[in-house]
């Protein structure tokens, strides 16, 4: 660009009137005023001169490039949103260890006046996360305005060639509030003036003639906004099938998701994730990050194919998969524990662990994070219970049975058989190959029910949303004397009237 500086003085010349003494004259002389003018036109290269010196592009080098590299470094940019979209290709980056990922920047920023319509030209950026370099932006022209206050777009084509440092950088968006990225260039300012395609208003566009100003100096730290942890709510667990040819571990399940993103990121064509489920190891206190705090993996899932994620909350989206439990005494346990909260309506705490995507820039973005959410317990059904043991019973001479508990003789250890109503509060088919369950009363121990383990051919079979199934055969259960009040106290409950409720 190039500034024209104009500087003319005009002063009168002192006139002398016909028969006045010169002596007047010189008096009036000091009355004269000096009248200067100075006329300043910054126009960054577009101007209009009469043959001079220096010439016109000796201007242009000498006071344009400086005038334009002041209004560039004098500005802050700030980032409203980032759109990531992938590219018509990404494939011959990936095959020699890099990723493509197409960006649309949306920025907001205040500059001083150009006096002409200005254009960032394409560019290639270095993009650093704590002082070390990830990857190179290219970006395509950048309109500019005139100055002042613009909302303008910057769009690109991300190129990742170091992946640790692209990694950190990945770790922040997810995790941290804020953090900021640095980005340096050397560029090229196109300019032009209103015979070459000004738009803006007159004031603005009061040069003429086009330019093109190299070797600007483009930096610029930006901040950005992360997304703490994407707050991720679980909706419920649904069964969708028990493969009758497969152990139960292996059931088809779905759950219902969404996620809050209050990061400056808006993430399309995500594709497939695959994401593992694990119980929380570190609750109730969590102090530790939750890829440290992965406690046994019961479950493994995927997003669908069109899977994206907005800036703030979204919809509800599916994620669909298969109940994955080692067959491992501790993981059969913890997985119990799960269903059980799940099946008596409580919340469990667990972790959402993304093992890959089908999105090369994405699986090296996210690969590892962990995220935690809650399972809310099964809503309610048959009328708020979702319980697969409903009732239980029992063929017993109540005094038979009080005098022989009484009878140290006897022993401490009653054996007899009941049966048992099922219900099933999920929507497939439901096989019972077995049943261990305690009997408490009044918060004590008083028996145990063992349902023998019974082949997929003996197995129970239980309709979808089926209720009081009763067994047609009867099971072993042993009631203890161990807590003999207790236990007296459930007997004369469950004695028939008058003396006793015939139920507890």
């Amino acid at each position: 660009g190039a500034s024209l500086l104009a500087l003319t003085a005009m002063q009168s010349v002192p006139t002398v009137e016909p028969g006045e003494p010169m002596l007047r004259a010189s008096r009036g002389s000091r009355a004269l005023r000096i009248a200067p003018m100075l006329a300043l036109l910054v126009g960054a290269g577009l101007f209009f001169s009469r043959p001079a010196e220096p010439p016109p592009s000796d201007i242009k080098l000498a006071i344009g490039k400086p005038f334009v590299q002041g209004i560039i470094s004098l500005f802050d940019m700030k980032v409203d949103n980032i759109l990531l979209q992938k590219p018509e290709s990404q494939w011959s980056h990936f095959a020699v260890g890099m990723l493509a990922f197409d960006l649309l920047i949306d920025i907001h920023m205040e500059l001083l006046f150009f006096g002409a319509q200005a254009t960032l030209a394409s560019a290639e950026i270095d993009l650093l996360f704590r002082g070390e370099r990830f990857g190179t932006l290219s970006t395509r022209p950048c309109p500019l305005g005139g100055g002042g206050k613009i909302k303008t777009q910057m769009a690109g084509q991300l190129v990742v060639d170091q992946l640790d440092v692209f990694q950190k950088i990945a770790r922040a968006v997810v995790h941290e509030d804020e953090f900021t990225v640095e980005l340096f260039s050397v560029v090229t300012v196109e300019l032009r003036g209103t015979d070459n395609g000004c738009i803006l208003r007159k004031d603005m566009c009061k040069t003429i003639g086009s330019a093109r100003i190299p070797g600007v100096t483009f930096a610029k730290s930006v901040v950005l906004k992360g997304a703490q942890g994407f707050s991720v709510e679980m909706g419920a667990l649904k069964l969708i099938d028990l493969p009758a040819t497969e152990p139960a571990g292996k059931a088809l399940i779905s759950v219902d998701a969404k996620v809050t993103n209050p990061s400056s990121f808006e993430l399309h064509d995500l594709d497939v994730f695959s994401i593992d489920i694990y119980t929380d190891d570190s609750w109730p206190k969590t102090e530790r990050p939750a890829a440290e705090s992965l406690g046994v993996k019961f479950a493994e899932v995927n997003t669908e194919a069109d899977f994206e994620l907005g800036r703030g909350q979204s919809d509800w989206f599916q994620v669909q998969g298969f109940l994955s439990v080692p067959e491992r005494e501790y993981d059969l346990v913890k997985t119990a524990d799960v269903l059980n909260h799940f099946l008596t309506s409580r919340p469990t705490p667990l972790i959402a662990s993304i093992v890959g995507s089908s999105q090369p820039f994405f699986a090296a973005a996210a690969t590892g994070t962990a995220l935690r959410a809650f399972l809310p317990g099964m809503t309610d059904k048959f009328g708020g219970c979702t319980n697969i043991v409903v009732r239980a019973y029992i063929d017993l001479d109540i005094p038979v049975a009080v005098a022989s508990l009484l009878n140290p003789l006897s022993g401490t250890t009653l054996h007899q058989y009941l049966y048992v109503a099922l219900s099933n509060p999920f929507d497939a088919t439901l096989y019972v190959c077995g049943l261990e369950a305690e009997v408490m009363f009044n918060g004590a121990h008083v028996g145990q029910v063992s349902l023998p383990q019974l082949t997929l051919e003996q197995a129970i079979v239980l309709p979808p949303s089926e209720r009081g199934f009763l067994t047609p055969n009867a099971y072993p259960i042993e009631l203890h004397a161990t807590e003999l009040p207790s236990l007296l106290q459930l007997l004369h409950d469950i004695a028939p009237q008058p003396a006793g409720k015939g139920v507890a």
